[in-house]
């Protein structure tokens, strides 16, 4: 059903075109472990080719899901709109089975022109640059084979305000290694045919909007994992209706696309906690990988808002002793579990989350589908009506704390 969906996805965008950008994500955790996140455009003809290339993975991917104990795929991507007419996307897919695989797929498309660039589109004397490219490939990986390396070809980059970024598949070059294999070729040593915009910093500072609590009442904490989304504004209307605020624990690389939501989310009292860059299943990562997916993330809302988050939530709700030792944020699960993900049913939703609410709860939604905010609604209308207040995580653990003393 869900590949159906995604099918049927990339057919609306080829029809109705898109009037916003905004990323698709799709987040499972059942049979194995997904997490696909991919940019929507400006460009019905460069949505129709990034959505072909991931349907493509995530169909291959599940109907070999059944041959391994939990294998997870995880798509994320990079986005920059290079100047007016050129977006440079790129996606880096990474599977784990019995084995790990790694692949890259770069799409750099001229709206202007209508089509996708190549590198000799780039710059201006590729032979010239060729040699210099795999000498520091060789450097870089040297135990890479000159045989293969003589038939390396440039397909995949990416370009941002310093870099022009090479990136080849392990198996052009015959390393050992499994990690995707790239180059940065600073942009002031090269000689471009295209422009770059430069990125301007606005300093945005924005802190989470004061409230009154009356410690004695009930107090509950929502938490929306793996957004934000085109859902997201919605939700905030409905915390907005009802003067009651959540705590959202945000996908880093989506940040950027949903800035205003973030910013939003503190100026009506929310909170912003930090679910990694790219929801990566954390315990196959190393330190440094995990510090990565953190730090990215948070200098990503830094970035946005200037609000730096304090609390962290594991993907998938997974996570070691040793993982916490890694990183000074709080790492925050939940004590009432939705299920939206799964039983994508308002009524079941509530018959997840209201029996099982008591002072002090924690309960867990998604706000990357459509199903949540029905739901949403209904939820805080309820617990209002049993005389609950609505806080954030950090206001929550402040509460529990001056309780206990």
């Amino acid at each position: 059903m869900k590949t159906k969906v995604l099918i049927i996805l990339s057919i609306i965008f080829i029809l109705t075109g898109c009037e916003q950008k905004e990323v698709v994500s799709i987040i499972e955790n059942d049979k194995s472990m997904v997490s696909i996140n991919y940019p929507v455009t400006d460009s019905n003809v460069l949505n129709d080719a990034i959505s072909s290339y991931v349907n493509k993975v995530y169909n291959e991917f599940k109907a070999e899901e059944n041959k391994y104990e939990k294998p997870e795929l995880n798509i994320s991507y990079t986005y920059k709109e290079v100047n007016e007419n050129v977006i440079s996307v790129s996606l880096n897919t990474e599977i784990y089975t019995d084995k790990t695989v790694n692949k890259i797929k770069t799409f750099n498309y001229d709206q202007k022109n209508d089509k996708f660039l190549t590198m000799e589109d780039i710059v201006r004397d590729l032979e010239a640059l060729d040699y210099d490219i795999k000498k520091a490939l060789l450097e870089k990986y040297q135990e890479a084979d000159m045989d293969f390396l003589s038939n390396v070809t440039y397909d995949y980059f990416t370009r941002d305000n310093e870099n022009l970024s090479l990136y080849f598949n392990p198996v052009e070059l015959y390393t050992k290694k499994n990690e995707t294999i790239y180059l940065d070729i600073p942009l002031n040593s090269l000689r471009l045919l295209i422009d770059i915009d430069k990125e301007t910093d606005d300093n945005t500072y924005i802190s989470i909007k004061k409230k009154n609590i009356d410690y004695d009442k009930k107090v509950v904490a929502l938490t929306f994992d793996d957004g934000p989304s085109k859902y997201t504004e919605k939700i905030l209307d409905i915390l907005k209706k009802y003067d009651a605020c959540a705590t959202f624990f945000v996908v880093g690389n989506k940040v950027e696309f949903y800035s205003d939501q973030l910013k939003r989310m503190l100026k009506e009292g929310s909170e912003i906690g930090n679910h990694s860059y790219s929801h990566k299943w954390l315990n196959r990562l190393t330190k440094e990988e995990f510090q990565e997916e953190i730090n990215k993330t948070q200098k990503a809302i830094k970035k946005e808002t200037g609000f730096t988050p304090k609390l962290f939530r594991p993907t998938y709700g997974g996570y070691s002793d040793k993982l916490k030792t890694y990183t000074d944020l709080t790492f925050v699960l939940w004590t009432v579990d939705s299920s939206d993900w799964k039983v994508k049913n308002t009524e079941k939703i509530l018959n997840n989350i209201l029996p099982n609410v008591q002072d002090g709860s924690i309960i867990l939604m998604h706000d990357n589908h459509s199903y949540a905010v029905k739901a949403s609604d209904d939820v805080i209308k309820k617990l209002k009506e049993e005389g609950y207040q609505f806080v954030t995580v950090s206001e929550l653990l402040e509460i529990k704390n001056l309780r206990e003393s």
